[in-house]
């Protein structure tokens, strides 16, 4: 089974030859789902824009890594980039001709949403089929349509009315295929929910976002060690937020809550994690508010063992995005045994509700996240319960483990007898 991966986030050039710069989460995901379809009898060819020098934010990710192809599960296909629309009218030929021979060597397509302004998967679609190849549509993390929409609201009113009828139409067009693809895989219930009239169990499957890669959970001796601390309600309660520093995280509200409970006479302290545009605004509103001893901002900490050390620090990891996308740190925190109080979202909530592993609160209430760490701090005994619980969640929604499922389910668009594609849809389908 030749697996066509078709994906917008851009790989590096490297000066060594049979090598490429790749965003390192960007990279344990290919490494992951490489694996996988090995496992399901195949070879992934991840085809994906090739750029001379990529920042890691923009491969999302951390920071870049320089890769040895000849040692990966998986093989690179370059694919023409483009950020801007003249752009994609400058490579447009290029690139249909380039993803017309890459399906046509495959034996099954997999493409998504993203891409800016014309989504890739949007290109591919076509093609693959008027070349008769089974098409897998996927929704990697977010719902990506309230995000669009609330830019389009955002420009000014002639680009405005242009910008929603371009998203629309986009949704008009996942909507056909969702309802004509081989398989759906969707990682965001908000998807789901929002594509009910042509979602058919039987080829469309919704999986929990993970990140976690299976090395990277922590032991029964680390999560023992640290459930005295949690316990102890003589110490400030400290928290960590980490992310990107944009007003859709949310830090503005969490700081606040901050405020709030502080005023009340709840102990309570933050470490600030990452950069954005929004940053300074935030740092002002820190300042403002007299908090400048009990709020630090730690600017970006590189992904891996320097982020879980700060974590380490720290009591719980708080989640506060505004949107319908699933934050990377909800599965990651639970896989480092740290409590998780986060806003709700429906991506992530029946998962969190049913594993009882989280502490929700009511996006975007401020006062309700102020009550939530005032509970957090006199409850101690219910943050380390939280903890044990979100652990053994994550090991169950591993990475590896979704990418298992997803491949042995495309195994059985191609070989419909393959036994591990018989398992995996029946785990799938719980």
């Amino acid at each position: 089974m030749r697996y066509l991966l078709i994906n917008h986030v851009p790989v590096a050039r490297s000066s060594i030859p049979g090598r490429i710069s790749v965003g390192d989460l960007w990279l344990e995901d290919l490494r992951a789902q490489g694996q996988a379809v090995a496992n399901a009898g195949g070879r992934l060819i991840a085809a994906t824009p090739l750029v001379d020098t990529l920042q890691a934010h923009a491969g999302g990710s951390f920071h870049m890594v320089d890769v040895d192809l000849a040692h990966e599960p998986f093989t690179h296909l370059p694919l023409p980039a483009y950020r801007s629309l003249p752009r994609f009218l400058r490579v447009a030929a290029r690139l249909r001709h380039r993803l017309a021979e890459a399906i046509a060597d495959a034996d099954i397509v997999q493409m998504g949403y993203g891409g800016h302004p014309v989504p890739l998967g949007r290109v591919a679609w076509p093609i693959a089929g008027e070349l008769g190849r089974p098409r897998i549509w996927v929704f990697d993390g977010a719902d990506p349509f309230p995000r669009l929409e609330r830019d389009a609201r955002a420009a000014w009113p002639v680009k405005r009315q242009a910008k929603l009828w371009a998203t629309r139409r986009f949704e008009r067009f996942c909507r056909h295929a969702v309802a004509r693809a081989d398989l759906v895989f969707a990682h965001n219930q908000a998807v789901v929910d929002r594509f009910a009239d042509v979602w058919q169990p039987e080829r469309c499957y919704a999986f929990d976002r993970s990140f976690v890669t299976e090395r990277w959970l922590v032991d029964e001796q680390t999560l023992a060690r640290r459930e005295p601390h949690l316990r102890n309600g003589k110490r400030p309660l400290r928290l960590v937020a980490a992310g990107r520093q944009v007003a859709i995280k949310g830090t503005d509200q969490l700081i606040r809550a901050v405020a709030l409970a502080r005023e009340a006479g709840t102990p309570i302290e933050l470490d600030v994690l990452g950069t954005g545009a929004d940053l300074p605004r935030f740092e002002r509103m820190v300042r403002d508010l007299g908090l400048d001893d009990v709020v630090r901002f730690l600017g970006a900490v590189p992904f891996g063992q320097p982020l879980f050390d700060a974590w380490a620090r720290c009591d719980a990891v708080v989640v506060t995005n505004l949107t319908d996308e699933i934050s990377r740190n909800v599965l990651l925190a639970l896989g480092r045994g740290l409590p998780l109080i986060t806003y709700r979202n429906p991506g992530a909530d029946a998962m969190l509700e049913s594993a009882d592993a989280a502490w929700l609160v009511p996006r975007g209430d401020s006062d309700a996240l102020a009550d939530a760490l005032q509970q957090a701090h006199a409850r101690r005994d219910r943050l380390a319960a939280l903890a044990r619980h979100g652990l053994v969640l994550a090991r169950r929604r591993s990475l590896e483990a979704t990418h298992r499922q997803r491949a042995a389910l495309a195994a059985a668009c191609v070989f419909v007898e393959h036994d591990a594609a018989r398992t995996a849809i029946a785990e799938a389908r719980g």
